[in-house]
């Protein structure tokens, strides 16, 4: 099979991959679906934080316990679709727990086990997967095809809302049996997008036939970090973006806390962020080809000022309009700010070499990882002093994130 062959099957099969988990991870989306079941299990807005921090704490640990051993994996594609068969499946865990056990704390700890369990095998595959990515779809169909999973995927998200909608309104199904429907739903096509990725043929690759330890591993990434400037420079942006977006999972708890809103209410913004979700697939891929990642990132950066900052108007202008009015484009841009990731991830791609790239990735993983644990300490701040102080620390975040993403290097 030529490798053109093999670069097509790749970006449909990848492509599909994506939209299947994508879509399964609507289910469990950490901005929307799991705050309010953590929070309706035990009213706890550190606990909703702690999933966000759990799911992505553990996908950067196994990202630095992988990254030393990347380049000695033969066959990529099936080592990854190894670990999705074992892993994805893992939500299909929560229904015994949920029929079973009473305590409403132990279900919300073991889905915060399973969750963080699920994003490690994230994070044992992420590397590998960017690393196939990178060296099997030419540089100007990269943009699209992360844009067409989150399209597609939105489109199945579209698909979950309504599914999720329609649970949560239910007033005939208990809560343990609505969470059963979203999480078994999300287990099934998580499992589905594992058979996808065993369709990808890798290409052939550079191997440097080094060899080194752990040690020898780690002790070579600051050189990385020092021979490039553009790297730094964009990391800059992503650790101070991060605290410019910690409020994210909270926005519509802060709506249904806010305002007392209703279990309708509550379940259609969930839905109307699902759509946002797929404005965004749409959004950053054309931004992406079109003007550079770069651009990606800045606007990610804007759209993270203007949610807290309409957050804090939602206040004021409580007693003259209703809160929907306000809540409803903050669901939007949310959904819509949930794809920025894309602009890291190909902006990384567009500064670095084929060789260093995955360790570039690992570095990443190993600088970011105390911004993991953000979205715990916004669930902290909020059950301490409320929203406000959350949500002007992320305005002045903000202010100065977008600064930095004004100032980055133009790849396009």
């Amino acid at each position: 099979m030529s490798f053109y062959s093999k670069n097509n099957r790749n970006y449909y099969a990848l492509m599909i991959e994506g939209t299947l988990f994508f879509t399964g991870l609507a289910f469990l989306d950490t901005n929307s679906v799991i705050p309010i079941f953590i929070h309706t299990f035990t009213h706890s807005l550190q606990l909703a934080g702690l999933a966000s921090t759990a799911g992505s704490a553990s996908s950067l640990l196994a990202q630095l316990f992988i990254g030393p051993y990347v380049r000695k994996i033969k066959n990529m594609p099936a080592f990854i679709s190894t670990i999705m068969f074992l892993f994805r499946p893992l939500p299909l865990l929560m229904l015994p727990i949920l029929m079973f056990i009473t305590n409403p704390y132990i279900v919300a700890w073991a889905f915060l086990a399973i969750y963080a369990l699920l994003w490690a095998s994230d994070g044992l595959i992420v590397v590998p997967w960017l690393d196939v990515f990178s060296r099997t779809i030419p540089d100007d169909q990269r943009g699209k095809l992360l844009g067409n999973q989150q399209l597609l995927g939105g489109i199945g998200s579209l698909i979950a809302g309504f599914i999720i909608k329609i649970t949560l309104q239910n007033a005939k199904l208990p809560v343990t049996r609505k969470y059963c429907v979203l999480f078994g739903t999300s287990g099934i096509l998580l499992l589905l997008s594992a058979l996808a990725m065993t369709f990808v043929k890798d290409a052939p690759r550079k191997d440097n036939h080094k060899s080194s330890n752990i040690l020898e591993y780690y002790c070579t990434l600051p050189e990385l970090l020092n021979k490039n400037k553009a790297y730094r420079h964009m990391l800059a942006t992503q650790i101070i973006g991060s605290f410019a977006g910690m409020t994210l999972p909270f926005l519509i708890l802060f709506g249904q806390n806010t305002f007392a809103l209703s279990p309708n209410q509550v379940s259609t913004l969930i839905y109307i962020q699902i759509i946002g979700s797929l404005i965004g697939g749409l959004f950053w891929g054309n931004i992406s080809h079109r003007l550079g990642n770069k651009y990606v990132i800045l606007t990610s950066q804007i759209i993270n000022l203007v949610l807290p900052s309409l957050a804090l108007t939602s206040l004021g202008l409580n007693k003259f309009l209703s809160p929907l009015f306000i809540l409803v484009p903050i669901c939007i841009l949310g959904g819509i700010n949930k794809g920025a990731w894309m602009g890291y991830t190909n902006y990384t791609i567009d500064i670095t070499d084929e060789e260093n790239r995955p360790a570039y990735f690992v570095l990443t993983s190993l600088i970011t990882f105390p911004a993991t644990f953000l979205p715990y300490l916004a669930g902290a701040i909020a059950d301490t002093w409320g929203f406000v102080p959350l949500f002007i620390i992320s305005v002045i975040a903000a202010v100065f994130s977008t600064y930095f993403a004004l100032t980055l290097k133009n790849t396009k």
